[in-house]
């Protein structure tokens, strides 16, 4: 399988910038709030994360949780929880991090699951969104980096098969039977 870079969507300024911008979002929306919990969605979130923990500049918990709902490139529709998370989340604020909405449905899941287990506030705040119609997997994006089309896309977390995660950038990814 030859992989091929076809197109930055997103450069390594144009993130910065985001970063920056959904930081102060979440600053303001927070700042009565005295340690929120940031849960990165594993491996994806990683990059997001740090980088939007950063620039925060303020005390706050950290938290990860692995799951899975895609087999290759397609959304199996099922979500297996891998790890879960260890922190206690009853009655604090919860933000949960991830690098790309797609279907919406892990987002949508854990966000529900994260109230049941009784967070007073879950935040949803996702680096890109490839969603055309953004109702689609009944979830609201309360922090947005930035919408990006809905093509094969990897860099700043996203992959194919754990190729091209670590990329500084956001870019177009074709495969082709070479």
């Amino acid at each position: 399988m030859k992989m091929t870079l076809e197109r930055t969507v997103l450069s390594r300024e144009e993130i910065e910038a985001m970063v920056t911008r959904v930081a102060a979002e979440i600053n303001e929306a927070t700042k009565d709030v005295d340690r929120p919990v940031f849960v990165g969605i594993m491996k994806g979130a990683y990059i997001w994360m740090a980088d939007i923990l950063r620039a925060l500049e303020r005390d706050v918990e950290t938290d990860y949780i692995d799951v899975s709902s895609y087999d290759g490139d397609s959304s199996t529709g099922v979500i297996t929880i891998n790890r879960d998370i260890s922190s206690d989340i009853v009655g604090k604020t919860v933000i949960l991090l991830d690098e790309v909405i797609d279907t919406g449905l892990t987002l949508h899941y854990l966000k529900e699951l994260f109230q049941k287990r009784g967070a007073a506030k879950v935040y949803v705040a996702v680096a890109t969104d490839k969603r055309e119609d953004s109702s689609v997997g009944g979830i609201q994006i309360d922090f947005l980096g930035a919408r990006v089309p809905n093509e094969f896309l990897v860099g700043y977390g996203m992959d194919y098969n754990n190729h091209f995660r670590n990329l500084d950038r956001v870019a177009v990814l074709s495969l082709s039977e070479d």
